[in-house]
C-alpha cells in the first residue's frame, strides 16, 4: 500500500530542513510551557518526559539526515504521530481551548499533505480534527465553537490546498523531468552518434590514398564489419551486362572476396536501387523473393547505392537477424560509407586506366618498352634469388621496312595488330608480352626452361607463317615470317642480368641464318 508520495529525483527543495526547524519551534514551546506554567508535578513529568523523547527523536533523524544511509519516511510518519500526542499534550496543559500550540497542528497538516499521498493526509487531518475537538470542546462557551470551526476549517483549507498545489507541481515536475531524462538520453545518443561518425570519417578518409580497387573493397569491408559491426554485409559492384558481381562479403566476420555473381531471380530488390539509385529498408525479409541474404537467419536488411558523379557503381548491403533493426540514423550511416567508397572505387578504377594508359603501347594496346623493362628487372631478381628458370623470345618481322615501302605504314600497322593476336594466343596469361620497338616483339616467361621456351617460339614462328592479314580491298590477303631468338636463364650460362642481350644475339643468329628461324642459346 502506497502512503507516502514519490520521493526520487525532484525539482523541489529538501524539506528535511524545514522539518527539523518546525520541530525545533515545539521544543521551545514545550520548554516554555515546561518553567512558565503551573502543570503540577504529574504534568511537569510527562511534558519532562515526552521533550527529552521529542530531542532523542530529531537528534537521530538529525543524524541519519547527515549520512543519507536510510529512508527517512518511517522516521517521518513516527514524528508525526508522536507530534499529534506532544502538541495535544502541550494544549491540554497550558489551557485547552485557549493554548496557542493549537498552531503546531497546522505544521502536522502541512507535513503530512506534503508528504503524504491525499487519502492518508486526509486521515491525519481527521484524526488531528478529533483530538484537537476532544481536547476542546468540554471547556468552550457556544461563542467559542464559531472559533473552534474556523481553525478547524482553516487547517482543513490548508491541508487541501498543500495537498492540491503539491500533486500539480509533482505531476508538473515529473513531466518536466522526464522531458529531461530524454533530453538527456538524446543528447548522449547525439554525442555517441557524432563520435561514431568521426569514426567512420577518420576511417573513410584512408580509402583516399588506396589506389586498388582490391584495396578499397578490403577497407570498406574492414569498417563494416569491425565500426558499424553488421552481421552480415556485402559489397556488389555493376558489372559488364549490368550484372551484379559481389567483391566483398562478411558473414558472422568470416570475410571473403571472391567474386561471386548475386543470383539473378533474387535480385530484383537490388537491382531496384541500382535504377532508382535510392536506398531501401526491410523490416523483415524472410518471406520476399526479391532477395536472396547472405545469411540464412537474416530478417531486416538495408541496401544502400554507391554513386559517385552521378553514375551507380554498385551498392552496399546490410543484414541483421532481428526485425527492423535498422533505422534511419543507420541508414545515413551506411550512405556516408557508400558515398566514401564510391569515390574510392571511382578513383581506383580511373588510376588503373590511367596506369594502363602509360604501361601499354599504343597501337597494340600490349605493354610497352618501359613497362618491360620494369618487369624484367623484377623477374631476373627473382629468378636469381629463388633459382628458377627464366626465359625469353625475342621476334622481329623480316623484310618489315620493305612491306612498309611496298604497301604503306597503315597496311604495316595493320600486321603489327595481327602478329599481336597471334603471339597472345600462344603464349600464357602470366608471360609477359611487350613491343619491344619498331617490329620488334618481347616475351618474357617466367619458370619456364628452355626446352618449353624453344617449342613456344617454334608454335608463334608456325601461327604467325600461317595466317593471313586483310591489308584492305585493293590488297591481296597478306603474310609475313619472323625471327626468333630464345634464351633461358640459367641454361645459357650467363648472368641474370645479360637475359636480354643473350636474347638478342639469338635473335641475330635466325636473321644471319635466313630468316623465318628460331635460334636458341
Amino acid at each position: 500500500m502506497k502512503i507516502f508520495q514519490d520521493k526520487g529525483k525532484t525539482l523541489l527543495p529538501r524539506v528535511d530542513t524545514i522539518f527539523l526547524l518546525s520541530r525545533l519551534l515545539i521544543v521551545v514551546g514545550a520548554v516554555w510551557v515546561f518553567f512558565l506554567s503551573d502543570l503540577g508535578l504529574q504534568g511537569r513529568m510527562l511534558v519532562g518526559i515526552l521533550t527529552c523523547s521529542f530531542i532523542i527523536q530529531l537528534l537521530l533523524l538529525s543524524h541519519l539526515i547527515r549520512k543519507k544511509k536510510s529512508d527517512l519516511k518511517k522516521a517521518y510518519l513516527s514524528l508525526m504521530l508522536f507530534d499529534l500526542v506532544f502538541i495535544s499534550v502541550l494544549i491540554h496543559f497550558s489551557g485547552g481551548y485557549h493554548s496557542d500550540f493549537y498552531l503546531f497542528y497546522y505544521l502536522i497538516v502541512a507535513f503530512s499533505s506534503y508528504v503524504l499521498v491525499f487519502r492518508f493526509s486526509m486521515i491525519i487531518n481527521m484524526i488531528v480534527t478529533i483530538v484537537y475537538l476532544a481536547l476542546t470542546m468540554q471547556h468552550i462557551s457556544n461563542q467559542d465553537a464559531v472559533s473552534i470551526l474556523l481553525r478547524i476549517g482553516l487547517m482543513w483549507f490548508l491541508s487541501l490546498a498543500i495537498s492540491f498545489v503539491s500533486d500539480y507541481i509533482r505531476r508538473s515536475e515529473r513531466r518536466l523531468l522526464k522531458l529531461f531524462d530524454t533530453l538527456n538520453q538524446r543528447t548522449a545518443e547525439l554525442e555517441k552518434s557524432q563520435a561514431h561518425l568521426e569514426l567512420i570519417y577518420e576511417n573513410t578518409r584512408v580509402l583516399a590514398g588506396i589506389l586498388e580497387v582490391d584495396g578499397v573493397t578490403e577497407e570498406v569491408m574492414r569498417i563494416l564489419g569491425e565500426i558499424l559491426a553488421y552481421p552480415a554485409c556485402g559489397l556488389l559492384l555493376v558489372g559488364p551486362g549490368d550484372n551484379l558481381i559481389y567483391r566483398g562479403r562478411n558473414i558472422g566476420g568470416q570475410l571473403n572476396f571472391h567474386l561471386k555473381a548475386a543470383d539473378g531471380s533474387k535480385s530484383e530488390l537490388i537491382r531496384r536501387v541500382v535504377e532508382q539509385a535510392e536506398p531501401v529498408t526491410v523490416v523483415d525479409i524472410t518471406e520476399r523473393k526479391d532477395y536472396q541474404p547472405l545469411r540464412s537467419n537474416s530478417r531486416a536488411v538495408m541496401l544502400v547505392p554507391m554513386i559517385a558523379h552521378g553514375k551507380i557503381l554498385g551498392v552496399l548491403s546490410a543484414e541483421s537477424p532481428e526485425f527492423a533493426a535498422f533505422t534511419n540514423k543507420d541508414e545515413n550511416m551506411l550512405a556516408v560509407v557508400a558515398r566514401s567508397a564510391a569515390l574510392a572505387l571511382d578513383n581506383a578504377m580511373l588510376h588503373r586506366k590511367m596506369e594502363e594508359l602509360t604501361i601499354t603501347d599504343e597501337l597494340t594496346g600490349i605493354y610497352n618498352y618501359r613497362y618491360f623493362t620494369q618487369k624484367l628487372k623484377e623477374e631476373q631478381r627473382r629468378a636469381a634469388r629463388y633459382d628458377q628458370p627464366l626465359s625469353m623470345i625475342m621476334l622481329d618481322i623480316d623484310w618489315f621496312k620493305k612491306f612498309n615501302d611496298t604497301y604503306g605504314h597503315e597496311v604495316g600497322n595493320i600486321v603489327l595488330e595481327g602478329i599481336t593476336l597471334v603471339v597472345k594466343q600462344c603464349i600464357r596469361d602470366v608471360d609477359i608480352f611487350a613491343r619491344y620497338g619498331g617490329e620488334e616483339f618481347v616475351v618474357l616467361l617466367p619458370q619456364t626452361p628452355k626446352a618449353e621456351a624453344a617449342r613456344i617460339g617454334e608454335r608463334i614462328r608456325q601461327q604467325i607463317e600461317a595466317s593471313r592479314f586483310d591489308g584492305g580491298d585493293s590488297i591481296p590477303d597478306l603474310t609475313v615470317t619472323v625471327s626468333i631468338g630464345v634464351t633461358s636463364y640459367p641454361e645459357n650460362g650467363k648472368p641474370y642480368d645479360e637475359l636480354l642481350s643473350v636474347a638478342d644475339q639469338a635473335l641475330y643468329r635466325a636473321k644471319g641464318a635466313g630468316k623465318n628461324l628460331v635460334c636458341v642459346i
